[in-house]
């Protein structure tokens, strides 16, 4: 499978660095799926536009593929038209398996060779294992805030490549951080913003029960600390404030039952390592608990392929392959301190695999259980079959001329809206350490008496769900530095949003979206200057959103051109020029209408190309799509005469006899 995608990587094209003053129009740092998006939704606009795609590992897909998670968070928030990018992405993944339904998490060399076929096809250039000299010595900034060049790092002399508008879609915002963009990392305190979910919590969703000792010698006169916990302040003592915490970050490991080889353990491995796994296991078996699993096992959201394989997500307990702590130092780090800490979890998660498999403190029928699993053969071989992206949850993040915060993550209509999340409030572990409790009578050490002692305490985990999970809206401004430091370049990995609110839209689908508009922003605002003089804050948001729109995403819930349009509706149709219709269960009704002809009332009407005659009009109190005034399909009642009923309004009906399911897509292109 690996020299399938190293053939597929060569038919790219191949890139030479010309001396003008801008060689590309667009320049991209990092293949993640926001990279990607940003790459294809720029040339969608303009195909002749020159786009750069730069990589520093040898991979394309970020976690959607070397990460090995896939879009599996698509499949649980269907806020994207059958057009988009996303649908076309899992739909080539289908195409793989000559399968009918779209396939959100594929085997992930699959899910890479469909990146790579896609840019190939998009004509987009792409230059894997290049990266630029780091920090403020690899740019050009000039005084009007333009990035205008970049030093590629390499063995001779600096290879500089211009452009003139970039997109920093790596997951660190190295980029945009050398560029003079200003950033924010960690907890904000709960009052900055105002926000009931920020700063230090007082404990876990994922706590200890029972609580064990963090000391090497536990009830000696030593406080030396058991590996993977930390000293720190008691988080009890500081609920509310901010600190510099990141969610755990982790590994992805694929596993299987039946194409896998076995788990063997990490370089270094010492047992005495994971006496904290060893610890809680023993504690849960001495009160006859059943042992929590250290992580989950999660089937693949592949769309009924029903692949051997499951993502290794997490932990069900206090101590699974989540790795609290160990991210200290990561988002201000250099390369060199990141590829320590990377590989300081990795130990961690293989070290963990290992122990609960093979460690003899381990009960046979456990080790036996997980012996049952191995990591998947047929996946990154030259990497020994172990994911190559660290799972980042969170690094740096932009602090723009506006701050997305947790009480700006409500369901309602946001005039400068580029895409949409669906996610809540899905904190990871934030910190594992060593604090002092009072025991009681209850043996729960919390509190009761004046005796203490030391326990290890996990702080800041949440339910997933936590905010609940509502649909909203994504403002343009939070991809964008402050117009006073950089006006060419977007990041929308690493957005202008408070740390509560990023655990909400740090879902790849929606850093997908994300991508899409700064690389929809790049092209429209070519078209308006070829030069790229046109500062991103800048963009026509009209504009935007009609051509996000056309390219298949969504920029309002429930549906609508703008903030005008009532929810009902998928458009004021005297304002569109085309209309999209798709899901319907009669495959002919699906496709795009374009705007032809008036009826004697004066409304518009929109006709299908292609196979029959189809329209879409309104008629005798009806929005109908059909052959006008002759066979028709669906109509829904026109409450409002103004356009056409949004998909998910639940107005639409199949006809007579027909009981395919009606559209479940529609949207509109603005005139």
């Amino acid at each position: 499978m690996s020299l399938q995608l190293v053939s597929l990587a060569l038919l790219l094209p191949l890139v030479t660095h010309a001396q003008s003053s801008d060689d590309w129009d667009l320049v991209v740092f990092g293949a993640t799926p926001a990279g990607f998006a940003a790459s294809l939704a720029a040339k969608e606009v303009d195909p002749s536009l020159r786009v750069l795609l730069l990589e520093p590992s040898g991979y394309v897909g970020g976690m959607a593929s070397p990460g090995g998670i896939g879009l599996r968070d698509c499949e649980l928030n269907q806020i994207r038209t059958n057009n988009s990018t996303q649908h076309r992405w899992a739909m080539r993944n289908a195409e793989f398996y000559n399968y009918t339904s779209p396939v959100w998490q594929p085997d992930n060399w699959v899910g890479e060779r469909s990146f790579l076929s896609m840019l190939e096809e998009a004509g987009v250039e792409l230059l894997l294992r290049t990266t630029f000299v780091e920090g403020a010595a690899g740019v050009r900034v000039d005084n009007d805030g333009r990035l205008r060049a970049i030093a590629l790092e390499g063995p001779s002399d600096m290879d500089w490549i211009s452009g003139k508008y970039w997109v920093d879609a790596s997951y660190e915002g190295e980029l945009a951080v050398a560029a003079g963009a200003t950033t924010t990392y960690g907890r904000e305190p709960r009052s900055q913003y105002n926000e009931s979910f920020g700063g230090i919590t007082a404990g876990s969703a994922g706590q200890f029960s029972p609580l064990i000792s963090p000391l090497v010698h536990p009830g000696s006169n030593s406080n030396q600390l058991i590996e993977f916990v930390y000293s720190g302040p008691d988080p009890a003592l500081r609920v509310g404030e901010g600190d510099g915490h990141l969610m755990a970050f982790s590994y992805r490991a694929c596993l299987s039952t039946t194409n896998f080889v076995p788990i063997t353990p990490p370089q270094g491995y010492d047992p005495d390592d994971f006496e904290l796994a060893r610890r809680y296991l023993l504690a849960q078996l001495a009160t006859n608990q059943t042992p929590s699993e250290p992580w989950g096992n999660l089937a693949y959201k592949d769309g009924g392929l029903n692949l051997p394989k499951t993502d290794a997500c997490c932990g069900f307990g206090p101590v699974g392959i989540d790795a609290p702590g160990l991210e200290v130092g990561y988002a201000t780090g250099s390369r060199a301190t990141r590829a320590e800490i990377a590989q300081r979890i990795k130990y961690w998660v293989q070290g963990l695999l290992w122990f609960y498999t093979n460690d003899t403190s381990v009960p046979l029928e456990i080790r036996e259980a997980h012996r049952k699993n191995g990591y998947c053969a047929d996946e990154w071989p030259e990497n020994s079959n172990f994911p190559p992206q660290l799972y980042v949850r969170e690094a740096r993040r932009l602090v723009g001329d506006k701050v997305f915060s947790q009480n700006d993550r409500v369901a309602g209509c946001t005039a400068d809206s580029v895409g949409l999340g669906a996610w809540g409030f899905d904190i990871h572990e934030m910190q594992r350490v060593a604090v002092l409790r009072g025991s009681n009578s209850s043996g729960n050490l919390r509190g009761g008496s004046d005796e203490k002692e030391w326990v290890v305490w996990n702080e800041g985990l949440t339910s997933p769900g936590q905010g609940g999970t509502v649909i909203f809206e994504l403002p343009f401004s939070i991809i964008l530095p402050k117009r006073s430091e950089l006006v060419n370049l977007a990041a929308p990995n690493i957005p202008s949003v408070s740390h509560v609110a990023f655990a909400a839209v740090r879902e790849e689908p929606t850093l997908w979206n994300l991508g899409a508009a700064a690389g929809a922003a790049v092209g429209l605002n070519l078209m308006r200057n070829k030069s790229g003089i046109v500062p991103l804050h800048e963009v026509e948001l009209g504009s935007l959103q009609e051509t996000l729109i056309a390219q298949g995403g969504y920029v309002h819930w429930p549906p609508r051109a703008n903030c005008s349009v009532h929810p009902a509706l998928a458009c004021a149709a005297a304002d569109a020029s085309a209309i999209m219709v798709g899901g319907a269960g009669s495959a002919v009704a699906n496709g795009v209408y374009k705007l032809t002809d008036r009826t004697e009332d004066g409304l518009p009407v929109f006709a299908k190309a292609g196979e029959g005659a189809l329209s879409l009009y309104s008629y005798e109190g009806a929005w109908r799509i059909g052959e006008f005034g002759r066979n028709l399909f669906y109509e829904a009642d026109a409450e409002y005469d103004v356009g056409p009923p949004a998909a998910n309004s639940s107005r639409w009906r199949a006809v007579g006899d027909g009981e395919d399911p009606p559209p479940s897509e529609i949207a509109c292109t603005l005139k």
